[in-house]
């Protein structure tokens, strides 16, 4: 049942006046009665009767101000809040509605920041928010994986003491978007910094780390490869060009004829094979290069291959080993991997040499071909190279053999096309084996 603060305290204050009341009627009425009371007794009777009154109002004032002050110091934002006092109650609905309310604006905030946090937390790209000082506010786990754990509070010109980016960074806080590359940890990424605005100055900056590695490095392949086909093409075009000039301007004579025709015959030949390597590069670059696979004897087709090889192998024995099985993989792709191994085996080895193609299987499915031989062998600092593109370890060499330093790469890009790698062993004077593990066969 709720109380009525006023007539509360009506109902204290005014029998307190009403007492007070009959005691000085009572005493005037004495008075009169009996005149000879002093005035002193008289005052000492009133003051008495006023103080005892004053006492029994103060003490019951103070019991009800502490009831009416303890409720309104338990008021808070934290509970719902009740008063048995009407004359309380709207204060009280008023706290409870402003509870509701910001109850309600921090589970906005907080589903706000829990999303922002899923959001940033699974970028790819490392996100810094920095403040006007380049101090760390707060990073995402992609750009604590560049740069480590513990970055808040901490210079960004500490973490990453850079001249460029220092550049960057103070090109930002002028209030201008600025952008660079950057290389950390063998990565690349383009940095994208933007300034943060309160009012008419730069309070901060947001910093954007891309990972932009494989593309730079397919960029960087690209301009490679151009620069290479373009010296490869120009050597046997230039001999076709100045033997041809040759013989049209009669300064061949009859007798040099025949063998200029035959150089050229030789250098068009060359010219085609490396425009047929470069052709396939780019198939698999695309990733459209024959890609139905197929059910073969992988023995018979090595022995295909070997016989297309061996009338031109001269004094190099050519042996195969290991048991006859099928896959499933590209015919042709498999095809050319054997041509490429087999061929090299037989151009960079020795007189009397030998080249043995081992195949096998195991229990898992996968399969193995490899093709070892007793050549020329390749130094150690060569070895990490030889599967790049035009990478040449004897460059002469390869010239006269006919190679256009494209063979190792091919063999690279059909044993990836298969779920497989490559494993090259090779010493100098000794021979060299490659093996290709091929897991989707």
């Amino acid at each position: 049942m709720k109380k009525r603060l006023f007539i509360s305290l009506i109902g204290i204050i005014l029998p307190c006046a009403i007492l007070l009341a009959v005691l000085i009627s009572l005493f005037f009425r004495n008075a009169v009665k009996n005149f000879e009371l002093s005035n002193v007794a008289a005052l000492s009777v009133l003051i008495g009767a006023a103080a005892i009154v004053f006492a029994i109002v103060n003490f019951t004032a103070g019991r009800l101000t502490s009831r009416i002050i303890e409720f309104v110091d338990s008021i808070g934002l934290n509970k719902e809040n009740a008063t048995e006092y009407d004359e309380l109650q709207p204060y009280a609905n008023r706290m409870n509605a402003q509870r509701r309310a910001k109850e309600k604006e921090i589970a906005e905030l907080s589903d706000r920041v829990s999303t922002i946090e899923a959001i940033t937390g699974n970028m790819n790209e490392g996100l810094i928010l920095v403040d006007r000082n380049a101090e760390v506010l707060t990073a995402n786990n992609s750009a604590r994986d560049i740069f480590g754990e513990n970055m808040e509070h901490k210079s960004i010109l500490h973490i990453y003491r850079d001249v460029e980016f220092r550049r960057a960074v103070d090109i930002c806080f002028e209030g201008e978007n600025s952008e660079m590359l950057m290389e950390r940890g063998n990565r690349v990424f383009n940095v994208f910094l933007s300034p943060v605005y309160s009012g008419d100055a730069a309070r901060g900056a947001v910093i954007l780390f891309q990972d932009v590695t494989e593309r730079y490095l397919a960029e960087k392949h690209r301009r490679e490869f151009s620069a290479n086909v373009s010296h490869e093409l120009k050597t046997p075009l230039t001999t076709i060009s100045a033997l041809a000039e040759m013989i049209g301007s009669g300064i061949a004579k009859d007798d040099d004829v025949k063998g200029f025709a035959a150089r050229i015959k030789e250098q068009a030949g060359r010219l085609l094979v490396l425009i047929e390597d470069i052709i396939r590069l780019s198939e698999f670059d695309e990733g459209g290069a024959y890609k139905d696979n197929t059910i073969f004897d992988l023995r018979e087709l090595a022995e295909t291959v070997i016989d297309a090889i061996r009338d031109n192998a001269g004094s190099i024995r050519i042996d195969l080993e290991g048991e006859r099985f099928t896959i499933s993989a590209n015919r042709r792709m498999i095809d050319e991997l054997l041509f490429n191994l087999i061929d090299n085996a037989v151009k960079y080895n020795k007189e009397g040499g030998i080249v043995t193609i081992e195949l096998a299987r195991d229990n898992g499915g996968a399969c193995r071909i490899s093709v070892s031989d007793t050549g020329i062998g390749i130094p150690e600092q060569h070895q990490p190279h030889v599967f790049e593109r035009f990478y040449r370890v004897d460059g002469s060499r390869s010239k006269k053999t006919g190679g256009t330093g494209l063979g190792l790469s091919i063999v690279k890009h059909i044993t990836e096309y298969h779920g497989g790698r490559l494993e090259l062993q090779s010493k100098e004077g000794a021979g060299t084996t490659v093996t290709c593990y091929l897991d989707e066969c």
